[in-house]
């Protein structure tokens, strides 16, 4: 079974596109688990009218951000493997399948793979993710808490591997990257496939990819090392 983890806020625009990009790739026992983090748009009327009993919709009474978000859904999801997932991007068809042909290695705990850079409209801005952002996933721990490598969106992983990452610490920069760092620590077999399995939408609206106040990049790391020394205790 497949769980998809999505975290929503104000997404009316692209959430339907989305939607069905990913669910035209799913089984009839698999589950999208849609957290939206307290919308004032549409995009609950949306999704409730794709109509389609995959979809689990839990709605947030406050806004609590989108990794509180993402951490809701995982808990909430029962999939032996989950995906995640933004609101705004488009799925390529054959996306589920090559990332589940990973996981048929037993050993395999996460595979990450590129993208297609596009605007809001998917018009191709760069044709690789990995290059435009500089990811290289050769790169040791070290390297990854410096600067994160790994697009939540771009991520799946083996629910055993729950247990080890959540709840997510306080003050972490971000969901996807401390997933990636725990991984990285507990010496996690991790597949990076070079096949762009999505588009990735750029504008003003994105959470990733923009820049950030550098005393809060500084602190955020900080508290991925805190966190990691932390867990390497328990």
């Amino acid at each position: 079974m497949i769980s998809v983890c999505m975290a929503t806020f104000n997404g009316e625009r692209y959430i339907t596109q989305q939607l069905s990009s990913i669910l035209q790739q799913l089984n009839v026992e698999d589950e999208v688990i849609v957290v939206d983090d307290n919308s004032s748009d549409e995009t609950l009327a949306r999704i409730s009218e794709i109509d389609d009993s995959k979809v689990k919709i839990i709605e947030n009474q406050t806004n609590i951000g989108p990794i509180k978000s993402f951490e809701k859904a995982i808990l909430n999801s029962h999939g032996s493997i989950v995906f995640l997932s933004d609101q705004d991007d488009l799925w390529m068809a054959n996306k589920v399948s090559d990332v589940m042909k990973a996981f048929m290695d037993p050993q395999v705990m996460m595979v990450v793979h590129d993208a297609i850079v596009t605007d809001k409209d998917l018009n191709t801005v760069n044709e690789s993710w990995n290059h435009y952002n500089g990811n290289h996933f050769s790169a040791g721990l070290g390297s990854v808490v410096l600067k994160n490598k790994f697009t939540g969106s771009m991520m799946a992983f083996r629910r055993s591997i729950e247990t080890k990452v959540l709840p997510f610490p306080a003050e972490i920069p971000m969901h996807d990257w401390w997933i990636a760092v725990v991984c990285l620590q507990e010496h996690y077999k991790i597949v990076a496939l070079p096949a762009k399995l999505m588009k990735y939408r750029r504008h003003d609206s994105s959470v990733t990819g923009h820049g950030h106040n550098f005393f809060k990049m500084l602190k955020g790391r900080y508290q991925l090392i805190i966190s990691l020394l932390a867990l390497r205790r328990e």
